[in-house]
């Protein structure tokens, strides 16, 4: 019999999110805010009170850049109910997961969601790139299982992936879609389950040149970063690439299309200089290294000004 969902946009209540990371509580946060019970569920209770303060250093951000009051920051804190027993998650209505970016972990854990949940709640997997219908395989019910990956600070970045799985049934996408937009997210669907969906294909194919630059001894990091920043980043904050190509003119792009792809970078894997960087522990801001130096109060000082700038830049983007 074919399946017919459920659970329709408007009757979903209650948000189950299960993680406690980055990426888990801001999502959290942003369900909250928008007025909706979150049953936040991580299997240590240490994870859970990491997240809590979390929550509270993002909406500190939220509340000094006049995006959030401090009532409405407690208001929604009192809405998000911990706790470290999945059966708790019988009740939700709609669950976003965000544990590790491992195939197998998500798939153990959506083994025990799957008996653990109503048969209408549609499960939603947040990932950045991992096959949805490869982690969705052992649910039960593959119809009620959506991609649905938030951009990071998520608090804050108004893009959600909404990724259609093989299996994924439209209407379970669609009620996905609407709670999306019903939380201020800006949701795009990915029609087809392809590695790295649509934004990080985008994002990597710059990363990939970007790192060829440096091993090619072109450029230098810092004016690879000012490159970006003053010049083609400025315009992608305001008008996306086809829009761009419109602005160009399509001949001008096709013009150079054959001429300057066939001189870029096709490489399958990481450059030997990252691998190097890797192994020697150098792994960015989390190491206080990578390819820049970080001390506590220059990573504080970046967090609080990357947080600004980006409000900042979407507020233009409403106008």
């Amino acid at each position: 019999m074919m399946w017919r969902i459920g659970m329709q946009f408007d009757h979903i209540k209650v948000i189950g999110v299960v993680g406690a990371g980055t990426m888990a509580s801001g999502i959290a946060e942003r369900f909250a805010e928008a007025g909706y019970k979150v049953i936040q569920y991580n299997r240590s209770s240490e994870g859970i009170e990491r997240s809590q303060n979390l929550i509270r250093l993002n909406q500190k951000t939220l509340i000094k850049n006049g995006v959030l009051t401090m009532e409405q920051a407690q208001l929604a804190l009192d809405k998000i109910e911990t706790t470290t027993n999945i059966k708790d998650l019988s009740s939700v209505d709609f669950i976003s997961e965000s544990i590790v970016e491992k195939i197998e972990d998500k798939q153990e854990l959506f083994k025990k969601i799957d008996k653990v949940c109503r048969s209408d709640a549609i499960l939603t997997t947040n990932t950045s790139g991992l096959s949805i219908t490869q982690i969705g395989s052992v649910v039960s019910n593959q119809k009620r299982f959506v991609g649905m990956h938030w951009w990071n600070p998520p608090h804050i970045m108004p893009l959600v992936e909404v990724i259609k799985g093989d299996n994924s049934a439209d209407e379970a996408c669609q009620v996905t879609i609407e709670l999306c937009q019903k939380v201020g997210k800006s949701p795009v669907l990915v029609k087809k389950d392809i590695p790295g969906f649509i934004g990080n294909r985008i994002q990597y194919a710059l990363i990939r040149e970007t790192l060829y630059l440096i091993q090619a001894g072109i450029a230098s990091p810092e004016d690879l970063d000012a490159v970006i920043k003053m010049g083609p980043g400025a315009r992608w904050a305001l008008f996306g690439p086809i829009e761009i190509a419109d602005m160009q003119g399509l001949d001008i792009v096709n013009f150079i299309n054959d001429y300057l792809l066939k001189e870029l970078s096709d490489a399958d894997k990481s450059p030997d200089f990252l691998q190097d960087k890797v192994a020697a522990g150098e792994l960015g801001i989390k190491t206080g290294k990578g390819f820049y130096e970080y001390s506590a109060e220059k990573m504080s000082r970046l967090f609080e000004s990357r947080d600004r700038k980006l409000l900042e830049i979407f507020k233009l983007q409403q106008d």
